[in-house]
């Protein structure tokens, strides 16, 4: 630019400053001061006499930090938000919901997340579908720890379910031991019980469709339907995170056949936060990308509530890669993550 002003080769026709940068104007902005770290002229902002002399050119006072480059900016941007969600968390009820397919590791990531200390599983985590209604996990200082259990039944009845929430005596209740994991344990099993019904029964339930029958449960030797016993699951423990206000939305899988996707995808739009949950050794299959275009994708506000988890990647450890090649695959595997859902 310096040069260009020199030979006279500027505000000409057929001249100009056309620098061989990969950005439009780049060395023009850079020249100008737009680095984070440099004023015009690039001199430095940490230098004491630098930013005196344009703090008496321009009148103000410089702080003497580096401002941020793009990453570090989406670095701060993140950890705003977890902050912002923390001193939610502190201050109100905050709902986050933990969506993804069945067989992703989604139990297994809460029960590490909130049953840790107890030394073995609590909620139900095995192949295939474990949770078969929404379960809630959050702290009522009111009640002891317990799980109440809504009857599918409800679901032939108008009410929706914040009007059940007002019928305690509607609903199933098991007092929970919070000191005897076996107990703990057993309990929790109720979420993936299940019921037997005619079709004509799952049909009024929700659960059979007769334009979709790909999506319809399987039927039994005596031509009986699977569906779930329970509507909806709430579980009142007193976890540290769930005593400052948390709440967990645990959902079954919503393309599992059999699962209840107009019920929970209601109370998805309710959560301020949505952790969508992969697994790393089948990354983004048809029916995930199906639950986060559908579900997911389309949430108000997302930019600022959603977070993708790649679960499970122990299953790409074996013993003839290096830690280096493990590494270098769960990064690849990140990355496709990302494009295949246009994360940015």
């Amino acid at each position: 630019a310096n040069l260009a002003m020199a030979t006279g080769n500027i505000g000409r026709e057929g001249v100009g400053v056309n620098p061989l940068r990969g950005q439009n104007n780049v060395q023009g902005s850079c020249d100008m001061g737009s680095f984070p770290h440099e004023l015009p002229g690039y001199r430095h902002i940490s230098d004491t006499t630098v930013r005196a002399q344009f703090a008496a050119a321009w009148g103000v006072t410089l702080n003497p930090e580096p401002g941020l480059r793009i990453p570090n900016m989406l670095d701060a941007a993140v950890e705003e938000r977890l902050q912002r969600l923390g001193t939610q968390v502190r201050s109100d009820k905050v709902m986050v919901a933990f969506v993804a397919e069945f067989s992703r590791g989604k139990s297994e990531l809460i029960n590490a997340v909130f049953f840790a200390g107890y030394g073995r599983r609590i909620m139900p985590a095995s192949a295939g579908r474990t949770t078969m209604c929404p379960t809630e996990l959050a702290h009522d200082a009111e009640l002891p720890p317990c799980l109440r259990l809504l009857p599918i039944e409800t679901r032939l009845q108008p009410q929706a379910l914040m009007e059940w929430r007002l019928a305690p005596e509607k609903w199933t209740r098991v007092d929970l031991d919070v000191n005897d994991p076996e107990q703990l344990a057993g309990a929790m099993e109720k979420v993936s019980e299940v019921l037997h019904v005619e079709q004509d029964q799952a049909r009024a339930l929700g659960f059979w469709h007769d334009d979709r029958p790909e999506d319809n449960p399987p039927v039994n030797a005596q031509g009986l339907v699977e569906v779930p016993r329970w509507r909806h699951a709430l579980i009142n423990m007193a976890h540290p995170l769930l005593r400052q206000g948390l709440v967990v939305l645990d959902t079954p899988g919503l393309n599992a056949i059999g699962a209840e996707p107009e019920l929970t995808v209601n109370l998805i739009p309710q959560a301020q936060a949505v952790v969508f949950i992969l697994a790393a050794d089948t990354g983004v299959t048809k029916s995930d990308l199906g639950i986060w275009r559908e579900h997911v994708a389309t949430m108000q506000d997302s930019s600022s509530s959603r977070f993708v988890v790649l679960n499970k990647i122990d299953a790409l450890w074996d013993e003839l890669s290096t830690p280096a090649q493990i590494e270098a695959q769960i990064a690849r595997q990140c990355a496709d993550t990302a494009r295949t859902l246009a994360l940015h």
